[in-house]
């Protein structure tokens, strides 16, 4: 897949992740595709269960199975929680 070829600025979807080839989770994706094709294709965010997104900040080499089954390898740079009050 080459993201750059196509003219996609952003991509949203419910998607999956995969830690470590075996833990797996549900989650919703929102990118923006890197206008330069580099070793970073997009940026954004992933929003899941708390506790799952908690081993996906602390996972290395997890993966991020697209809506439409592309796979892309996952790195966590930030968390920012949102709260009320």
């Amino acid at each position: 897949m080459d993201l750059h070829d196509d003219t996609i600025d952003e991509l949203s979807g419910d998607g999956t992740i995969i830690i470590s080839q075996a833990k797996v989770g549900a989650i919703y994706y929102w990118l923006t595709i890197v206008p330069v094709a580099e070793p970073v294709v997009a940026e954004g965010s992933i929003t899941g269960p708390e506790e799952f997104m908690r081993m996906v900040m602390n996972a290395t080499g997890s993966k991020l199975v697209l809506q439409d089954g592309y796979v892309l390898a996952l790195q966590c740079e930030a968390a920012l929680r949102a709260f009320d009050g």
